[in-house]
């Protein structure tokens, strides 16, 4: 247990690791865990453009048209795997380079075979790479579908919803019984066996 001199230093210290006051050092604060920007929930990191981003946002929503939360939902989801796909193709080409210009002499897949840091995020890079074109093509097949799901609100449903009239459904009858079926198969009248029983 702490004795009460502990917990009066603790509490001063406390007092001066507050983090960042002023809006510059949150702003550069706000970065501190981030290594590369690859896992980055931000959209547009330091260096990239946000004039970009948002015209393929534009370009998206001109294309899709989004009408409800679900469509705007995917749209939006179809953007962010876009964006993070190219910024990891940035990534990945930057890694291609680097690995190739630390070791002379080697191919690409002496390199991406080796047991190095940057080989190892390289492979993540492409995986998450994939990743984010299932994610864009999941969007895309699901945006497809309710498109086709969604009726035409010019066509009229009503003459497949009618109820038939009664001169359509045809009559039956007692004389209408089904024909009635051949003997078969055919047997031989003085024994009672079936005719093609040989012997």
């Amino acid at each position: 247990m702490a004795t009460l001199a502990q917990l009066e230093a603790n509490r001063a210290n406390a007092q001066r690791s507050t983090g960042p006051r002023s809006a510059e050092g949150k702003s550069v604060s706000r970065f501190n865990a981030l290594k590369h920007g690859v896992d980055a929930a931000s959209i547009a990191l330091p260096g990239e453009n946000p004039a970009a981003y948002q015209s393929l946002a534009d370009a998206y929503d001109a294309q899709y048209r989004p009408g409800d939360p679900t469509g705007r939902f995917l749209v939006d989801s179809m953007i962010r795997a876009d964006w993070q796909k190219q910024r990891l193709q940035r990534i990945e080409s930057d890694l291609i380079r680097k690995l190739l210009a630390d070791t002379p002499g080697a191919t690409l897949i002496d390199v991406m075979l080796s047991d190095s840091p940057a080989a190892k995020l390289l492979a993540r890079t492409q995986r998450q790479i994939a990743a984010h074109e299932r994610a864009w093509f999941r969007a895309h097949r699901e945006l497809v579908r309710m498109a086709s799901a969604t009726p035409d609100p010019a066509q009229d449903f009503a003459p497949i919803l009618a109820e038939p009239e009664v001169s359509e459904m045809p009559e039956r009858t007692q004389s209408s019984a089904p024909p009635a079926a051949k003997n078969w198969p055919p047997v031989d009248e003085t024994t009672g066996r079936p005719l093609y029983f040989v012997g």
